[in-house]
Parts: structure tokens; C-alpha cells; sequence
């Protein structure tokens, strides 16, 4: 029943996919009335609280740009990158083959165009790194993207753990924090705990195996928004206390100890009197690469990884995506995630096309309850809630 209702939820993903890019882009302009008017550069929302559109461009681009032509800036912006990279190249070649046990690296693998290439290239730059790929499946993760990881991971012949947590514990995160968003948004508090707890399991994992880096497919844009350092690994000091979960609950404005048993509050990584020898480092080889966008999906379509069809990160992410989407734009008028996808879009991390048919399609979708609407609804069944508990309508 569980692998029929996960078919079903991909199959309606597929068709409001299909239906955002190929359809919606002719028809728009007859729902005008309906829609946010946005940006035409990063296409961000005008409903969000701090954006105002100046002759059809938000006040952040206008600030970007001036940022862009300012030549000194740019000049810097481009030194500091190359010191980045070098650093990264640096590391990566110097932990080859150097671990004190089997691997060298964990690799956060989620089976997504980013983690794809980040998996390609670092196993065509760094081939004497030992890597072992760790991908979760919570119970609600894309079926495509772990059909994906294992076909990824067989055909580099890496070594993959699949980590099955109890259901309960995904379960029990999305059920209270989908009845708390309010107006705090999605972003920061179902997808705060839900990233959070998955970085914070790869590092246990790390400890525990005595692997020294742990790598995830995080872009500059991402960590811009999440950690604020603009940086390729994280501060090592963070990894040694108790900082990562202090910054989850006060960003989120939840307690894990309000939602969590005593056992379970510790898959929340807390580096307070743990060996400092053994404690990995959080590494975003993204940060530091600044990838052109556009020409991953062909490299990984040309490398027999992923093809085009299978490359949608609508298809690809979690399925609560579907709830946190329709409760954003019910309650703020927008989807939280589209400052962080705007953010990315300035820095030509994104493709402004297929998120502006994708965010407009989804707020008509969810306002005439069509498409969207019937995954909403499986997802629901799946964390037995009901839309009114959630602040939905049926």
C-alpha cells in the first residue's frame, strides 16, 4: 500500500510539472487577477513583506546589481571565491586515502542534480578519497530520488547506506510542525527541523565511523540564507558544541524538547564533550565551486546520471514539500522558500523560467484546488492529518 501511495503522489508531481512549464506559460495571462505580480529578474513574490517592485524589478535585485557593477566588489567577490576553491582542492587531495579508518568522506547523498554532481566531480577530481554515500528514507522521501541514489551509487561501485530511521520520529517532526507553521512560514520551521536533523545524522554517522569530512550538495546561495558565514565548511567550533541545535530552535521558535522523547532528542547533534579528533568537518564543496547551473544537467545526462526528465527538483524533494507549499500560501500569500530560490536566481544558481511557472502554478493550483491539491491530500493520509488540522481546506 505504502510503495502504491508513494507511486501515485510521484505520478501527480509529474503532472503538475508538465502542466507549470508546458502549459501554464500560455494561459497565464488570463489569470493575472489570480497571481502575485513578481519580479522579472529573480522572480520573487510581491506579497513578501519586505519586497517592493520598482518598474517590474524587486528592491534586492536593484541592490544585487549595483553590488554586480561595482568593479572593486566584483573583484574582490572573485579573489575570495579562488581562495575558496583553492583551499577546498587543497583539502579534498590532502584527506585522500588519510583516514584513520575506512573512509574518508561521508557524502550526503539525496539522489538531486546538485548531490549528483558533486558526487561526479569529486570522484573524477579526488579518486583516492574512500567515500561512503548515506541517503535517508524517512518515509517520505521522493521514490524517484532513492531509486536514483542506488542507480547512482552502483554504477560509480561506491558504498551506500540507505538510513531507515523509526517512522515515528519523521512522522512525529512533520505532524507538529505542519499544525505550527502559523505565520513563522515553512521554511523556517518544518523544513528547519527536517534539514537540520538530516545534516545532524550524517554527523553521527561520521563520529561514529571516524570518517573526517562529512559532504553536502548545500550551493553559496543556500548557505547565504542557512548559516550566514558564506563559507565552504563550517566553523569548526559549531561542530564542538551545541550550537547547530540552539540556532534550529531559535530560528524555528521550537523546542525539540516539546516535540521529541528524551532518546530521540539525541539524533540532534550536540558536539559538547565529544573527542575533538573524532568530530568531522561540515563541508559545501558548492560554496567554494560556483558551478555554472545551466551545464550540470548536461554533464550528467552525457555521464549517463540522471536524465532530463528525472531532473525536476519538484520530483526529486520530499513530499511534504506539497503541504508546506499549499499551508505558505493559504496563510502568508507566498511559499517561504521563494526568498532562498530568488536568492539563488541572483546568483544564477537557479533558472528563473521554470521557478517563476512553478510558483505561479502552484498559488493558482492551490487556490482553484486543482493538481496540487490531490498530493496534498495523499501526503495528509500518509501523516494521518486531516487539511483542517493543518488550517486547509478539503
Amino acid at each position: 500500500m505504502a510503495k502504491d501511495i508513494d507511486q501515485k503522489i510521484l505520478d501527480d508531481l509529474r503532472q503538475f510539472d508538465f502542466v507549470a512549464q508546458n502549459i501554464w506559460p500560455h494561459v497565464r495571462g488570463l489569470f493575472k487577477g489570480s497571481i502575485a505580480a513578481r519580479c522579472s529578474q529573480c522572480v520573487i513574490s510581491s506579497r513578501v513583506p519586505y519586497v517592493k517592485l520598482t518598474d517590474g524589478v524587486c528592491n534586492l535585485c536593484h541592490e544585487h546589481n549595483k553590488l554586480r557593477a561595482n568593479d572593486d566588489e566584483t573583484l574582490w567577490q572573485q579573489k575570495y571565491v579562488e581562495h575558496q576553491r583553492k583551499e577546498l582542492d587543497e583539502m579534498l587531495r590532502s584527506h585522500q586515502g588519510k583516514g584513520r579508518a575506512r573512509y574518508d568522506a561521508l557524502v550526503l547523498f539525496s539522489g538531486g542534480k546538485d548531490s549528483c554532481y558533486m558526487l561526479s566531480r569529486i570522484r573524477k577530481n579526488y579518486p583516492g578519497l574512500r567515500l561512503l554515500l548515506m541517503t535517508w528514507d524517512n518515509g517520505f522521501y521522493s521514490v524517484l530520488s532513492l531509486q536514483r541514489c542506488k542507480e547512482v551509487a552502483a554504477k560509480l561501485d561506491l558504498d551506500h547506506i540507505v538510513y531507515r530511521p523509526r517512522s515515528s520520529v519523521y512522522k512525529t517532526l512533520y505532524r507538529y510542525t505542519l499544525k505550527n507553521v502559523e505565520m513563522k512560514g515553512s521554511y523556517q520551521t518544518v523544513d528547519r527541523l527536517d534539514g537540520t536533523l538530516n545534516q545532524m545524522l550524517g554527523f553521527y554517522f561520521a563520529y561514529d565511523m571516524d570518517i573526517p569530512l562529512v559532504l553536502a550538495g548545500v550551493d553559496f546561495a543556500q548557505e547565504l540564507i542557512m548559516q550566514f558565514h558564506s563559507y565552504y565548511v563550517m566553523p569548526f567550533e559549531d561542530m564542538c558544541t551545541r550550537v547547530l541545535t540552539d540556532r534550529m530552535e531559535r530560528r524555528s521558535g521550537f523546542k525539540i524538547a516539546d516535540i521529541f522523547t528524551a532518546e530521540d532528542q539525541k539524533l540532534f547533534w550536540d558536539g559538547t564533550g565529544k573527542d575533538p579528533d573524532r568530530i568531522p568537518q561540515y563541508v559545501l564543496p558548492f560554496v567554494a565551486w560556483r558551478p555554472d547551473k545551466a551545464a550540470i544537467l548536461s554533464e550528467l545526462e552525457g555521464e549517463g546520471l540522471m536524465p532530463e526528465r528525472d531532473s525536476s527538483p519538484i520530483l526529486t524533494n520530499n513530499q511534504v514539500l506539497s503541504i508546506m507549499t499549499a499551508i505558505d500560501i493559504k496563510t502568508i500569500g507566498y511559499c517561504s522558500f521563494e526568498p532562498e530560490f530568488a536568492e539563488m536566481i541572483r546568483f544564477r544558481e537557479n533558472d528563473p523560467v521554470y521557478w517563476r511557472n512553478a510558483f505561479e502554478f502552484a498559488e493558482f493550483g492551490l487556490r482553484y484546488k486543482v493538481i496540487l491539491q490531490r498530493t496534498v491530500s495523499k501526503v495528509l493520509r500518509k501523516l494521518d492529518l486531516t487539511f483542517e488540522e493543518v488550517g486547509l481546506e478539503a
